[in-house]
This record gives structure tokens, sequence and C-alpha cells, in this order.
């Protein structure tokens, strides 16, 4: 709705600097909840909460171009990633708990490979936006 409305945005700097502001705080919010999580499926959500808010960070800055970009790619991405968390859910006999999940990569190696490739595309991704 921010990238919608733009064109309005860019005469409000005021609302623009409050959209920058919960952006920032929820990346900030986000992480720190994310790092204390064990549970898989917590941090792959905490980690797309915090993406989020650099989303919105980007289109209160008026980067609204890279932030739908952004939020279109990292939808694909994040889908890969709670799949391939579903198959080590189902591997681990619905464990959670990362903390018991070491050494997976022997056990499901295609599993592995497709999580790799997430994590890297989303890596990559905030690398090689449009300008």
């Amino acid at each position: 709705m921010v990238c919608l409305l733009s064109p309005m945005f860019e005469f409000a700097p005021v609302a623009r600097t409050i959209v920058i502001a919960i952006g920032a705080t929820t990346a900030l919010f986000a992480a720190t909840v994310g790092l204390a999580q064990n549970d898989i499926k917590r941090v792959i959500a905490y980690s797309t909460c915090r993406k989020l808010g650099y989303m919105f960070i980007a289109a209160g800055v008026g980067a609204y171009q890279a932030a739908m970009f952004h939020l279109f790619t990292h939808a694909f991405f994040k889908a890969l990633l709670f799949l391939a968390a579903g198959s080590v859910i189902t591997a681990m006999h619905h464990e959670q708990d990362m903390r018991k999940m070491g050494g997976l990569w022997r056990r499901i190696p295609v599993t592995y490979a497709v999580m790799l490739v997430g994590t890297l595309a989303i890596t990559w991704g905030r690398h090689s936006r449009p300008r």
C-alpha cells in the first residue's frame, strides 16, 4: 500500500519518516527475537518479519521499485525455505528444535541442497536489486 500510494508519500515527509521508523523498529525487533528462537519455523517466520521491516525502510526512503522487487522475490525464497523446513521436520519425526538437528545433510541431501540454494538466493538477492 505504501508503494501504491507513493505519489502521496512523496509530499508527506513526516509520513515517510514514520514508515522508516516503523520499518526499522520491526526489523530490529524481529531480528532480536529471532536470535533467541530454537524452533525452525519460528526462526524463518521472524526472518520474514525482519525482511518486511527492511522493505518498509526501502519504501520510506523512496526506493519503491526496490521494495516491491524485494517483496516478490522474497516471497518465492521464503516459500522454498518453509517447504524445506517441512521436509526437515518430517525427516526428524516432527521435531522442530534446531538444537537437535546436527548433521542432517547426510540424511536429507536434496533438502540440504534446496535450503542452501534458498539461503544463498536470499543473501545474494539483497546485493542485486534493480537501480
